[in-house]
């Protein structure tokens, strides 16, 4: 006996030794690195972010550790690189033992500095992302490096996710991902180079190297979070065979327990004839009408109380989960006699959703599919009723069930190519002897414009709904007088299917308006308020997203005085397009006029037909955005008749 238990012990020590971390370690005599000019004139730059993922099985017992090792090396040049990296944060999410932290200065003159270990404080629930354990960076000056080295062992999770891309450069990126025996899979997004295998120590694994990363940084018509570099892996036990398919399966099974009801709650039923009562019968209506009804009278609550998923309990007390709330939908819309697919999917801004690579992560929204209206219930969504898909969805993947639990996975797309556009239908006039301005406007928004207006009008504080007013008035004007300001179909309960939202004004403005002697300068681009503008004057990094397709269409007419002539009319031509490979429009701006008698006829028309442009594209794309804000800028003379 006493010989087998020490035929284990060596056993177990051989294991320990060919763990990877354990002789891992940094420089012993550190030096400064060298950096191109490029490199040192840069705020900070980390030189070698370095990450270790390993996973041991034990020769003794069922209990697989997991080993993360994070070391890196970064160059501070200035108060803003010393801000960024001066305090480290380690979080101490799923964490069982830390077995080691230390972190060390290299000064511009070589002087090491190295952390004091008791310097390092716990900190609970940081800004509620849990606890983390945090130091400052003893004796860090500028032009200095900081080195940082720690090793935790965390609770084993077959699934993984880490963010690589940071807001400085980075010199030199590792990923080590060591699985040994287990059946690992590792995958990189949005990255230069794939992963290798590697053998560290004997056991097996992948190796992803990374160099020169520009930081990521906020752009408009962007999704930053979700275009980083970052990698996903699954781990699971030896000899586990386990596929995507299988862990979709799973999921789907698990998720949509309860949405597929073969029998109608009884109140629900009940109140399914009241909603419905005296409407048509038609799946947009019954539809809309249930998502009205549901959004107005439950509330989505944020914990993972068991309850919130009972649909007896939801009935009573009319607050639910996110499934939960699905529950109900889908209890309404069988008592209805509506077709509908729950769909799961994640917000592009933040994940772009991988159908090929099972990471639950990803799984954060869930909607329901209309698909004889090819429309979308947003359970989650208080400010959208029924509608086309949202644009924090639009382009992502999603998984749609029908009632037998089979899923597909299908790219959510827009149906109707028109269905956000704005109209406006503009008069202006010069009133008492050219002292002031008079603008009237009319101005239809559909689609999403109608949606978001309505809901601002609805939901939002009064004092918000105020300052509301002056975008539907005309931005930019800044001394303005409101003479007249009425809206229509306001309500969120609209059952006519893209119904307009109106808004029919009155302003006056004298700035607009400028003295040259005895000549008037017209602003005439001011009228259609301030506009986008894309004069980034460094690389693009992102591709180009738009929130969803749209369409702009205006009719100004300029009514000059009888005694007055007008010139500088070129400045109202403006005319910029990106055509596709076959010579078609994917957006334009396209502004002109006619002179009728003493009106002039002013037409704006400005589109996007598509909401994803690569970033290739980004010039054509920004000279078409420019452009409405270049006729913004437009003015015209008016001299008097000799």
């Amino acid at each position: 006996m006493r010989a087998v238990i020490v035929i284990l012990l060596c056993l177990c020590t051989t294991q320990a030794f060919s763990q990877y971390y354990k002789k891992y370690d940094w420089a012993k005599k550190p030096k400064l690195h060298e950096l191109s000019e490029k490199e040192a004139n840069e705020s900070s730059i980390a030189i070698l972010e370095k990450y270790v993922v390993e996973f041991v099985v034990p020769k003794v017992g069922d209990q697989i550790k997991k080993f993360e090792t994070t070391h890196t090396i970064a160059r501070v040049h200035d108060e803003k690189g010393l801000k960024t990296h001066n305090t480290v944060y380690i979080s101490m999410y799923d964490v069982m033992n830390i077995v080691d932290i230390k972190a060390r200065t290299i000064s511009p003159d070589g002087k090491v500095t190295m952390l004091n270990k008791d310097n390092i404080k716990e900190v609970k629930n940081v800004e509620e992302y849990g606890d983390f354990k945090i130091f400052a960076i003893e004796g860090a000056v500028k032009d200095s490096e900081i080195e940082v080295l720690y090793t935790l062992e965390k609770e084993y999770s077959a699934f993984g996710r880490e963010t690589l891309q940071k807001s400085y450069p980075i010199k030199r990126l590792e990923y080590n991902f060591i699985y040994g025996t287990m059946a690992g899979r590792v995958k990189a997004y949005n990255a230069s180079s794939d992963f290798t295998r590697k053998s560290y120590q004997g056991n097996i694994g992948r190796e992803l190297i990374l160099e020169n990363i520009v930081p990521m940084i906020e752009e408009e018509y962007a999704t930053p979070n979700s275009n980083k570099t970052y990698i996903a892996y699954q781990c699971f036990g030896p000899g586990t065979n386990v596929t995507d398919d299988m862990l979709w399966s799973n999921v789907v099974t698990n998720i949509t327990e309860g949405m597929f009801p073969s029998t109608v709650h009884p109140e629900i039923a009940k109140i399914a004839k009241t909603i419905l009562k005296d409407q048509k019968t038609d799946d947009f209506t019954k539809a809309f009408l249930i998502d009205d009804y549901v959004k107005t009278n439950y509330t989505i609550v944020q914990n993972n109380n068991a309850q919130l998923s009972d649909i007896d309990y939801i009935v009573k007390n009319k607050s639910a989960s996110d499934l939960g709330i699905i529950k109900v939908y889908s209890h309404l819309l069988e008592a209805a006699n509506v077709e509908y697919l729950p769909v799961i999917t994640a917000d592009v801004y933040e994940f772009k959703f991988d159908a090929e690579f099972f990471n639950p992560t990803s799984l954060r929204e869930f909607l329901i599919y209309i698909p004889k209206t090819y429309n979308y219930i947003t359970p989650n969504r208080v400010d959208y009723r029924l509608s086309e898909i949202p644009p924090n969805i639009l382009g992502n993947t999603g998984i749609f069930v029908n009632d037998k639990k089979q899923f597909s996975f299908y790219k959510i797309k827009q149906k109707d190519p028109d269905y956000s556009r704005v109209v406006r239908n503009v008069n202006i006039s010069f009133e008492e002897d050219l002292e002031y301005v008079k603008i009237d406007q009319q101005q239809q928004y559909y689609g999403h414009w109608a949606m978001n207006n309505r809901a601002y009008l609805n939901l939002a504080p009064e004092q918000a709904i105020k300052e509301f007013e002056d975008y539907l008035t005309g931005s930019g004007i800044e001394d303005k007088v409101v003479k007249k300001y009425e809206v229509t179909d306001k309500e969120m309960l609209q059952l006519e299917y893209n119904k307009p939202f109106l808004v029919n004004s009155t302003i006056t403005s004298e700035s607009i308006l400028e003295e040259a002697g005895d000549s008037y300068i017209f602003q005439v681009g001011k009228v259609i308020g301030t506009q986008s503008e894309l004069y980034q004057e460094t690389e693009r990094v992102n591709p180009i997203q738009m929130q969803y397709p749209n369409r702009y269409n205006y009719e100004i007419v300029v009514n000059i005085p009888t005694d007055y002539e007008v010139e500088g009319l070129e400045s109202l031509i403006i005319m910029k397009e990106l055509l596709d490979e076959e010579g078609s429009q994917k957006c334009k701006f396209e502004s002109n006029y006619t002179l009728k008698g003493n009106k002039i006829i002013i037409t704006i028309e400005e589109f996007y037909k598509e909401y994803e442009y690569d970033i290739a594209e980004y010039e054509g794309f920004r000279e078409v955005i420019n452009a409405a804000s270049d006729f913004n800028k437009a003015a015209i003379l008016m001299n008097p008749k000799e």
